[in-house]
């Protein structure tokens, strides 16, 4: 009987260990980059990039019979030890409560909804160092001191709300009419970050439309940063595999994005000059397209995407972003892959144009 009583302890122990236990996960992307006109200089260069790898641990808890606790906490790796990439920065972490098959509530860090809206069929070079879609969009942003709630895909049939509410956490007498919104940001709420987002895959449609409203961005095209913007995100995709068309897959997107207070202005220089960017708007699009081939593990892809970015009293500038690309997936983690791809700025009157040549590696586990 003492056995017994023993054996049935050790077994509800190592279940409780079992589920108690987070996963570990990560991504470790390295590519060789062949760069000409490198930060639209009169330049070359090779780089090795680590192209966002990243390590964490997530789980999920039961807590009661349809109540769990969630928790996920990612850090950026720098696979080729330089780079953008700095080891160990914060990624999306987050702890919550997740209501089986109704919502999720998390707060921490995390992506906002408005950049989760662009899925891996807008943005099919995402983490590329060189070609991410980032580097000429706005809204591509992870945020601090968030409260987010996320209900379930399977609770209105592929209809599903997000909504995200951020906190400015700063003193009641600091005003931010410089960076696009006037007083303080002291308030529940500060930022808001939302989506609605659809996905049959029975029909192989996915949509999304997305919002962002007083939530700090950059504006590329003027090199602009922590510009506090409103903005609207439409996305979507067609996979024809549902309509005979084996593997192809075509996504688009839009968006429009402005100030929230139209006060935008940099102070620099001794005397202080201050330069105005009132009227500052960018408009962007973009198409893309994959395709895998029967019978083959490898994958086609391209991208062109475009931004026009207006602000009173100068000439518009535009940025495009396009290329072409090959994956080889080796199983459900690996694949090799090689990109072609090119970023242009008009506004430029010489070496406008960044080319990318590049082959990499990426492992998932």
């Amino acid at each position: 009987m003492k056995k017994l009583l023993l054996a049935v302890a050790v077994t509800t122990l190592s279940l409780s260990a079992v589920q108690a236990a987070p996963t570990l996960y990560g991504k470790l992307n390295v590519s060789l980059d062949q760069i000409d006109k490198n930060g639209f200089k009169d330049e070359s260069v090779s780089k090795v990039n680590s192209n966002a790898s990243r390590i964490g641990i997530k789980g999920e808890e039961k807590l009661t019979d349809k109540l769990s606790a969630v928790y996920l906490a990612e850090w950026a790796i720098s696979t080729d030890g330089s780079g953008s990439d700095t080891d160990l920065s914060a990624r999306n972490r987050f702890i919550g409560l997740k209501s089986d098959g109704i919502a999720t509530l998390k707060f921490g860090k995390f992506d906002s909804y408005f950049k989760t809206a662009a899925g891996n069929n807008q943005d099919i070079f995402n983490d590329h160092t060189e070609l991410d879609m980032t580097s000429i969009l706005v809204g591509e942003d992870r945020l601090n001191n968030v409260i987010g709630f996320e209900t379930d895909k399977k609770l209105l049939a592929g209809l599903a709300f997000n909504i995200m509410f951020q906190q400015g956490e700063e003193s009641s007498a600091a005003n931010n009419a410089a960076n696009g919104q006037e007083d303080s940001r002291d308030s529940f709420g500060d930022g808001i970050s939302t989506s609605l987002t659809y996905d049959n895959k029975d029909l192989g449609l996915a949509a999304a439309v997305a919002g962002n409203f007083g939530v700090a961005s950059k504006y590329s095209a003027y090199s602009l940063k922590d510009i506090y913007t409103d903005a609207i995100r439409v996305t979507g995709s067609v996979d024809f595999t549902k309509m005979g068309v084996n593997g192809l897959v075509f996504g688009a997107l839009w968006q429009t994005a402005q100030p929230t207070d139209d006060t935008v202005s940099i102070t620099s220089g001794t005397p202080a000059v201050i330069t105005s960017y009132k009227g500052l708007q960018e408009d962007a699009y973009g198409v893309t397209a994959a395709y895998i081939i029967p019978s083959t593990p490898v994958k086609l892809k391209a991208e062109y995407i475009s931004t026009n970015t207006e602000s009173n009293g100068r000439a518009d500038r535009k940025q495009d972003l396009y290329g072409v690309g090959a994956d080889y997936q080796i199983n459900k983690q690996a694949r090799f892959y090689g990109v072609v791809g090119q970023q242009k700025r008009d506004w430029l009157t010489k070496d406008d144009k960044k080319t990318v040549i590049g082959l990499g590696m990426e492992y998932n586990f």
